[in-house]
């Protein structure tokens, strides 16, 4: 691992700071005996706190300062080449003020700058935890994706999406990519393949705009071919052999195919779950066959998900992931 630069504080021949510099509010604390500027802010922190939690912290920490060295409050600056912002969110991580807070998920962008900095300073717990955040929002498995139902693991805020892709490239997170393209295509999926398509930003690489574009087309195709294929009077599924009253179940199909061309369902609909409403008028024999079509269906998307985006397979991916 590279090490990062750790510079102590600068002046110019006057004497003065080279750039004005603020303290954290919230991160200037009393019995703090180092202190570390990231860009115009500096923080006080204590050296047993980050030696805790980082390796090079605690190395620096093992070396002699020169009796010369030049202080604040009688505490040793070191400037760091990172954002203040990324430092704010590991330092939330470090001094957190909610137990437990489950009611509060993180942001992509608190995600991230940890990330970037636990790897940098060797900060191995946080780094895990984050990796583990991540593999929770975007499993790698039908039964994971369905437990996580309703709950929110992750702030996944919609124009965050595509720096997540950046992200999950970054920290070898590739097993989480499938998911989150499947995210960028069906939110709001008209919104979101305008942007694919048109935006410039440069993080957005154009092999995974391409692979967007090209996944939107062939999920349309999974679930004409595979997903739904059971509203397809073609196939023969419904009404089912067994059907006790084959006219009636007929006529409910019908029904269902109307309802569903009026757009009761997202236009992806591949990973959704089995809807009530689609139960109605088929006898009980007819309503069996449709649902183990369907979830059948859904398994056999969630195989070949991968592959629609031009990935390889599940468990190839796993085994690409960092730690």
């Amino acid at each position: 691992m590279d090490e990062p630069r750790l510079k102590r504080r600068r002046t110019d021949d006057s004497g003065a700071t080279r750039t004005p510099v603020t303290r954290s509010a919230e991160y200037w604390f009393d019995d703090g005996n180092i202190i570390l500027q990231v860009e115009s802010t500096q923080f006080r922190l204590t050296k047993s706190m980050l030696s805790m939690h980082s390796s090079v912290f605690r190395d620096m920490f093992m070396v002699p300062l020169p009796p010369d060295e030049p202080t604040i409050e009688n505490c040793p600056v070191v400037v760091l080449s990172d954002t203040a912002q990324d430092w704010i969110h590991l330092l939330g991580a470090m001094y957190p003020k909610f137990f437990l807070e489950v009611a509060r998920p993180p942001t992509v962008e608190l995600i991230a700058g940890i990330l970037r900095l636990s790897k940098k300073y060797d900060i191995p717990l946080f780094r895990e935890d984050c990796f583990h955040r991540l593999r929770m929002q975007f499993p790698s498995t039908l039964a994971e994706y369905d437990s996580i139902s309703g709950r929110t693991l992750l702030k996944e805020e919609p124009h965050m999406l595509i720096p997540l892709v950046s992200l999950a490239r970054e920290f070898d997170q590739i097993s989480i990519l499938p998911l989150i393209f499947y995210s960028i295509v069906v939110t709001e999926s008209d919104k979101y393949m305008f942007k694919v398509m048109n935006d410039l930003d440069l993080s957005f690489r154009p092999a995974d705009r391409l692979a967007c574009l090209q996944g939107y087309v062939r999920l349309l195709d999974l679930q004409s071919l595979i997903s739904m294929s059971w509203i397809d009077k073609d196939n023969g599924y419904i009404p089912a052999r067994s059907c006790p009253r084959y006219q009636a179940c007929l006529m409910a199909l019908k029904d269902i195919i109307y309802n569903m061309s009026r757009g009761q369902r997202p236009e992806i609909f591949i990973l959704g779950q089995w809807i009530a409403e689609w139960e109605v008028g088929l006898c009980d024999a007819c309503r069996s066959k449709a649902r183990k079509i369907f979830e059948d269906a859904r398994q056999a998307c969630w195989n070949e998900l991968p592959g629609v985006f031009g990935l390889p397979a599940w468990e190839d991916l796993k085994s690409l992931d960092f730690e």
